[in-house]
């Protein structure tokens, strides 16, 4: 129990420095103000962390120019996301290619970030146009909206990593990678303590 309300604190730890680190409040220029995409209709697309809580819309990953490979062959993941325990908030899924970035907790550099309202959440997530590689999967349920991990006593917000690790301690970017060659669909159970 103890070691679960550790590990809790620091995951809440984290994502609050995350959010401080990006100075998303702040009338300051931002430093990714291209990082959002205007679709037809209307409709917004977020190239990273930043542009995405910036908006707050729902918004889909999409990588920027420079991260797409010049390969033609492009993958994409698709997560399917179990046990979210209610339809309040927001769900907020980050995709890292990177060890050192997802190792050291640093969520500016996700290659992908998808937000999406829980209350239309129709269960999965897509992250398209990646090239072959391998990556690893950070998501919480964020059921207040206020972008940071939240915690009171023991009832946390929902979150968990790919291949469902991560329980009892954080996971490392080794315990979270999944190798992708082709599409690939994920199941992630959600954990709530």
């Amino acid at each position: 129990m103890i070691r679960a309300i550790l590990y809790a604190s620091l995951i809440c730890a984290v994502m609050t420095l995350g959010l401080v680190a990006l100075d998303l409040h702040t009338a300051k220029a931002e430093p990714f103000s291209d990082a959002v995409q205007e679709l037809p209709g209307g409709e917004k697309q977020a190239t990273n962390r930043s542009a995405a809580l910036k908006t707050g819309n729902d918004l889909e990953a999409k990588p920027s120019e420079s991260q797409v490979s010049k390969r033609a062959e492009h993958v994409s993941v698709t997560a399917v996301i179990k046990g979210l325990r209610n339809s309040r908030g927001q769900i907020i899924a980050q995709l890292f290619d990177q060890p050192d970035a997802f190792n050291n907790e640093r969520y500016d550099q996700g290659i992908q970030t998808i937000i999406k309202s829980a209350e239309n959440f129709t269960g999965e997530l897509h992250f398209s146009q990646l090239p072959p590689g391998e990556y690893a999967l950070v998501m919480f349920h964020d059921e207040n909206s206020n972008h940071q991990f939240d915690q009171t006593g023991t009832a946390i917000e929902g979150y968990s990593f790919s291949n469902n690790v991560g329980k009892m301690a954080p996971a490392n970017f080794s315990q979270a990678a999944f190798r992708v060659a082709e599409d690939k669909i994920l199941i992630i159970n959600l954990i709530y303590h």
